[in-house]
């Protein structure tokens, strides 16, 4: 059924809006201040406070936010908003542990994302159906991506090309087209353009394919970082918005970090129950209200 709501949701509206293409051709005439692709990534990612990977500790974020009512009705399986609302999440660099307890209006779904393998409950229940854990993997490693911004592309990028600059409300970019393999979740490829500030090189905007899951194949989305703060050694993007960029336009996802901590000392098996237990249970405190 939900295949059938996508593409009359998506018939519909592309009736309305017209479509958007994916950005592809690379300007080679826009190398301005000199930079390679690499080179501009390579500031970005030290702006960001280096490669994640090496962290030799945890990294634990609060998150809240909420979905747009179209995008339920279009990509129930993708947006899963009963479940999706809140989160824990808790990530152990060396060993590729990324662990997400979602909270939400239908209760909690655990996930477990490891380089090689995906673990899904649904209130305490194994979630095996293969619809469901395609879509799983593929948001999971796109708020990944997200939260660890440059990081997460070291791993991935087969190729950096740089596009023509962009310019909105009055602030400049470099864009860096970047393919990747594998893609998001089970995606053999995607590809991804990182908007990053001309004048401070953090990263604005992502714009990304979705080729992961059957109903999100041809679709591509961007999300823009409107916020960050600087925790440890490290600035993380705190404040998004999500919008459908092609076939249609429309806005998504709007949430925000809520709360981040480092090196609590939680063990792989505190993450892979039902719940989170020992260093990993207690939820991430909150930042300090702004005055």
């Amino acid at each position: 059924m939900h295949h059938l709501i996508a593409s009359f949701a998506f018939a519909s509206s592309l009736a309305l809006v017209g479509c958007a293409p994916f950005p592809q051709v690379p300007a080679a005439s826009e190398q301005t201040e000199g930079l390679s692709a690499r080179q501009v990534f390579d500031r970005s990612l030290a702006v960001h406070g280096g490669d994640l990977r090496k962290h030799p500790g945890d990294i634990n974020f609060a998150t809240d936010g909420r979905w747009y009512r179209l995008i339920q009705r279009i990509q129930p399986v993708v947006t899963d908003a009963g479940f999706r609302v809140a989160s824990q999440e808790r990530y152990r660099p060396s060993e590729g542990v990324y662990a997400v307890r979602h909270t939400g209006p239908d209760g909690v779904k655990q996930v477990v994302r490891m380089p090689q393998s995906l673990k899904v409950q649904y209130n305490g229940v194994p979630e095996t159906d293969a619809v469901k854990l395609r879509a799983t993997a593929m948001t999971s490693d796109a708020f990944r991506m997200f939260h660890f911004g440059p990081t997460f592309f070291l791993d991935r990028a087969q190729r950096m090309t740089r596009l023509s600059d962009e310019t909105e409300k009055g602030v400049r970019y470099h864009r860096l087209l970047v393919d990747m393999k594998p893609g998001f979740g089970e995606a053999a490829n995607d590809q991804a353009v990182l908007w990053i500030d001309a004048d401070n090189y953090r990263l604005y905007r992502i714009h990304q394919t979705l080729n992961g899951f059957e109903t999100t194949q041809g679709a591509h989305v961007d999300t823009t970082f409107l916020d960050y703060r600087r925790v440890g050694p490290y600035l993380f993007p705190v404040r998004f918005l999500e919008r459908v960029r092609g076939p249609l336009r429309l806005k998504a996802h709007a949430w925000e970090v809520t709360g981040i901590d480092l090196d609590r000392g939680w063990r792989t098996e505190d993450v892979m129950g039902a719940e989170f237990s020992g260093a990993a249970a207690a939820p991430v405190t909150e930042f300090p209200s702004q005055p």
